[in-house]
C-alpha cells in the first residue's frame, strides 16, 4: 500500500518570505525545487531556506490543488506523530477556553489555517463535533485526529462533513454525514450561547449546521433590544431575532427566502419558551420584502441586515458592492429616529474600509444624520492569522 512520502522543497524568494511571515499557502508556481513526485496527498513537505539550506516550515502536499502545499508548522524540527497533533489541538482549544468558561456550548473548535489545520473545520455543539473536511491532505491522519479531537474537546460523537468538491470524488473511508462514536437519536443537536438555545442540524444543515460567527453581535442585540421593534433580514434560523426576543424586544419581523429556515426558527423559538405572538416571519426575497415594508411606511428601532457572501471570487466584488449598497439604502429607510442599523458582510474580498465606503455611498454619513457607533470583526473561536481569512465585519450605526 502506498504511504505518504517526505518531500524536500525550496520556494522562490517571494513565497519563502510570505511563509516566514506566517502565510499558510504555497502555490504550485511558487515551488522552485521539488523532486518529480507522484506523492500522495498529505505527504509531509519539508521547506528549506534558500540561503541557509535549513528547514524553516512544514506543510502537507496537495497534488490536485493550485495551493500545492498547506503549512501546518513553522519551525526547524517536526516529528509528525500523535504527540504533534495533540499539541496542535491543545493550542487550538486554549484559544476557546474563555468562551467555554462563559457557558458557550456552540463554538468553532478548529478554524482551518488559522489554527494550523488548513482545510479542516471543527464546530462543537455541546457533546457533538462536526468535522468538515475541505482537502484530501487529511486522509492519512484522519483516524488519529478523530481520536485526539474527541479527547481534547470532550466529545461523545463526531459527524463527518465534506466540502462540495471533496464530496464529488470522495475517497475517504466515510460518507457525508457519517457518525463516529455514540449514535445520535436525531441529527438535531441543541447548544447554548449567552442564555439562548439553538438547534444545529449536524448532518443536513448549511456548513456544519449553524453559523456561529456572529455570536458577539447577537449578544449585543439581546442586550439592547428591550422594548424595541426589531427587523432581522436574511434571518436564516433566527439567530439575531431570538436573541432580540430573549432581550424582551417589543416585536420581531424576520425575512428569509427559505421557508425551511423559518420552520427551524420556529423550533428555536419554542426551544427557548419564547412568546411566538411577537414574531412575524416573512419567507420572501429580501430586496422585495424590504421594498414592501418601505411602501407600507414601516419603522423599526433595530434593523439587522446580515446577508450571505456576495463575493466568493474577485470577479464578483463590483456586483457584490452594489448589492451591499442597495441593502444599506433600503435598510436605512426602515430605521426609526434614534434607531440602530446593523450591517454585516462575510465577504473576505471586501475589506472593512471598502464596506464603510459602500455605506457612505448609500448616504449613511454624519452629514445625513447618522452616527457611526462601532464595528466588530471575529470572535475568539474564529482567530485570524492571514489576510484572506479575515472575512467577517459588522458595522453599527445610529439614526439621529
Amino acid at each position: 500500500m502506498k504511504v505518504p512520502a517526505t518531500i524536500a522543497i525550496k520556494l522562490n524568494k517571494t513565497a519563502e518570505r510570505a511563509v516566514k511571515q506566517g502565510h499558510p499557502w504555497v502555490f504550485e508556481q511558487s515551488i522552485e525545487k521539488a523532486p518529480e513526485t507522484n506523492a500522495l496527498a498529505g505527504s509531509l513537505c519539508v521547506i528549506f531556506d534558500q540561503r541557509t539550506n535549513k528547514p524553516f516550515a512544514f506543510g502537507l502536499w496537495d497534488p490536485e490543488e493550485i495551493i500545492r502545499i498547506k503549512i501546518i508548522f513553522k519551525g526547524g524540527r517536526l516529528q509528525l506523530n500523535t504527540e504533534f497533533w495533540k499539541s496542535q489541538l491543545k493550542a487550538a482549544y486554549s484559544k476557546r477556553e474563555l468562551l467555554i468558561h462563559n457557558g458557550v456550548t456552540g463554538y468553532r473548535g478548529i478554524h482551518g489555517e488559522n489554527d494550523d489545520f488548513p482545510g479542516l473545520i471543527l464546530d462543537v455543539y455541546a457533546k457533538i463535533g462536526v468535522l468538515k473536511i475541505y482537502s484530501d491532505i487529511w486522509k492519512p491522519y484522519l483516524e488519529v485526529l478523530i481520536t485526539e479531537i474527541k479527547a481534547q474537546y470532550d466529545l461523545e460523537t463526531i459527524v463527518i462533513r465534506f466540502s462540495r468538491k471533496i464530496a464529488q470524488n470522495n475517497t475517504f473511508p466515510y460518507q457525508e454525514g457519517a457518525i463516529i462514536g455514540q449514535p445520535l437519536s436525531s441529527e438535531k443537536v441543541a447548544f447554548e450561547e449567552y442564555g439562548v438555545k439553538f438547534y444545529a442540524y449536524t448532518q443536513s444543515g448549511h456548513k456544519t449546521g449553524f453559523f456561529l460567527d456572529q455570536r458577539p453581535n447577537r449578544l449585543w442585540v439581546q442586550q439592547h433590544a428591550k422594548g424595541k421593534r426589531v427587523l432581522d433580514v436574511f434571518s436564516y434560523v433566527g439567530g439575531f431575532g431570538i436573541h432580540a426576543l430573549k432581550g424582551n424586544a417589543k416585536s420581531l419581523t424576520s425575512i428569509d427566502i427559505s421557508q425551511h429556515a423559518m420552520d427551524v426558527a420556529s423550533e428555536n423559538i419554542a426551544l427557548n419558551k419564547i412568546d411566538a405572538s411577537k414574531w412575524t416571519p416573512m419567507a420572501a426575497d429580501a430586496f422585495v420584502a424590504l421594498n414592501e415594508l418601505i411602501a407600507q411606511k414601516a419603522q423599526f428601532d433595530m434593523v439587522i441586515i446580515d446577508p450571505p457572501s456576495f463575493a466568493k471570487q474577485a470577479s464578483e466584488v463590483v456586483s457584490a458592492s452594489k448589492q451591499y449598497e442597495r441593502l444599506a439604502r433600503l435598510g436605512k429607510e426602515l430605521v426609526a429616529t434614534k434607531g440602530t442599523l446593523i450591517l454585516g458582510s462575510c465577504s473576505s474580498r471586501i475589506s472593512l474600509e471598502d464596506f464603510e465606503k459602500i455605506h457612505q455611498n448609500a448616504k449613511i454619513t454624519s452629514a445625513n444624520g447618522w452616527k457611526y457607533l462601532h464595528h466588530t470583526l471575529h470572535d475568539d473561536d474564529h482567530p485570524i492569522t492571514f489576510p484572506e481569512s479575515n472575512y467577517l465585519k459588522t458595522i453599527f450605526y445610529q439614526k439621529g
